[in-house]
């Protein structure tokens, strides 16, 4: 009986550990020393896993010249007000689309901007966004994997982002 209560805590306590996704911080550190001048760009490859938030996140930076791109999490938070292009591409479930969605400096609630059709694919937009904006890919569906039968050897889920004029 001891044996299984321990077992049982200790199970629960590591699922809530990844319930929990921590997000970057909206007020990018003024000590960042953030070069608002020069291009700013991120680019990774490959899904680790799904936040429970739907989250995505990243394997690996292809590019980052955005000190404020978090891959583990899967978050950009905009330390440079701009225009931004936005890329994303993978294959999900059939009943899975990936989405991209902003969240407000101050805002609570991610807002949705684009998705894919259900099954996955790929999307691009220009979006402005303001110092402390969030943006991320989420996946949004009864199942919160991607199809990895896809994924052997080739990574087919990216997400990429950059500035095209500053505002």
């Amino acid at each position: 009986m001891y044996k299984t209560s321990v077992l049982w805590l200790c199970t629960l306590l590591w699922s809530v550990g990844l319930a929990v996704t921590p997000i970057p911080s909206r007020s990018p550190d003024k000590n960042n020393n953030v070069d608002c001048t020069g291009p700013i760009a991120f680019s990774s490859t490959g899904s680790t896993s799904v936040h429970s938030t739907g989250l995505v996140a990243f394997k690996q930076n292809v590019v980052n010249l955005a000190v404020t791109w978090d891959r583990e999490v899967g978050v950009f938070t905009c330390a440079c007000s701009g225009l931004y292009q936005f890329s994303f591409s993978g294959s999900t479930e059939e009943n899975t689309r990936l989405m991209l969605k902003k969240r407000l400096n101050n805002g609570k609630q991610w807002t949705p901007i684009i998705a894919t059709k259900p099954g996955g694919g790929s999307a691009s937009i220009l979006l402005e966004v303001e110092s402390g904006d969030q943006v991320a890919v989420h996946l949004d569906g009864n199942s919160k994997k991607f199809n990895t039968r896809h994924e052997q050897g080739i990574e087919v889920t990216s997400f990429s982002g950059y500035r095209i004029a500053k505002s």
